[in-house]
């Protein structure tokens, strides 16, 4: 009987070591994560102008991404922000890699306005611009048709359309989506998006709102303003625009990030994405006036 029990205490050992062997190889351990020195930073003024400051990572070899301090994100180990308003901004610098994070902070100062860096067609066609009233509230243009629609993500060669649904006009009344409005402001980059107590989500990510119900094929959630968010332009053959934290424009998809396919004084045209991938959503947008 000793014998058997032994035997058994020795198979249930052998057992033990195999499957700690196991989740060992299944989980390696992380890499280390970044000093200290790895989140330090350096800054200044640009050759062609003092309000543009040029940030400089000190390690070029992990993962940088920036919080300058006035509304605008960025990546990248030598990057520039513009800073239009004279004051005081803090910088943040969070560096990644497979062991974790750091972060460092610094203070800049920037002792003069210039209004001659808002001075930019995008931001003067999004808030108005610097001889505007510093604003611009924006909602979907619900009585035209092709305010809102889907097709095929990555774009089929048709382009960015929604080939596969385009809302006729007032398609999805009573839904939340129509009475919002997206205010961009010049000053800061500031954002504040106005619900109305509602907002129109994809039914793939409804129950990341609570209350939120099916309503004409979608859902129909409870949700509060998202004022003193941010927003941020990224120029170049995609010129996009971002909105921060949990503020959306339009249509909740879990996105927050819009291509922008026009944009006028009187309309704006957005493109984005789903969080699963595989849809690109539209949404034609006008100003009040």
């Amino acid at each position: 009987m000793k014998n058997k029990c032994l035997n058994f205490i020795t198979s249930i050992s052998i057992l033990l070591t195999v499957v700690i062997s196991a989740c060992k190889k299944d989980n390696p351990q992380l890499g280390s994560p970044p000093k200290e020195t790895d989140a330090i930073f350096t800054y200044a003024p640009s050759d062609t102008n003092d309000n543009v400051i040029v940030f400089t990572a000190t390690n070029p070899d992990i993962i940088n991404m920036w919080d300058f301090g006035n509304g605008l994100t960025g990546e990248g180990a030598v990057v520039s922000s513009i800073y239009p308003n004279a004051g005081n901004y803090t910088v943040n610098l969070s560096v990644f890699n497979s062991g974790g994070s750091k972060t460092s902070s610094q203070e800049i100062i920037i002792d003069q306005t210039d209004p001659g860096l808002l001075d930019n067609p995008i931001f003067t066609m999004l808030t108005g611009g610097i001889n505007g009233p510093g604003f611009k509230s924006w909602y979907i243009d619900s009585t035209t048709a092709g305010h809102f629609g889907v097709g095929p993500d990555p774009v089929s060669p048709l382009g960015y359309t929604p080939e596969w649904w385009s809302a006729p006009e007032m398609a999805k009344p009573g839904c939340g989506m129509y009475d919002d409005r997206f205010i961009f402001y010049l000053n800061e980059y500031r954002f504040d998006m106005i619900t109305n107590g509602d907002v129109y989500v994809h039914n793939t990510i409804a129950d990341q709102y609570p209350g939120s119900f099916e309503n004409l094929a979608d859902f129909t959630a409870p949700y509060n303003n998202q004022l003193n968010e941010s927003w941020s332009v990224i120029e170049g053959s995609d010129t996009t625009i971002t909105v921060s934290g949990n503020s959306f424009i339009g249509f909740g998809t879990g996105v927050n990030t819009y291509k922008i396919i026009e944009l006028t004084e009187n309309s704006m045209y957005l493109a984005f994405g789903h969080h699963t991938g595989e849809l690109m959503w539209y949404l034609r947008l006008k100003p009040e006036q």
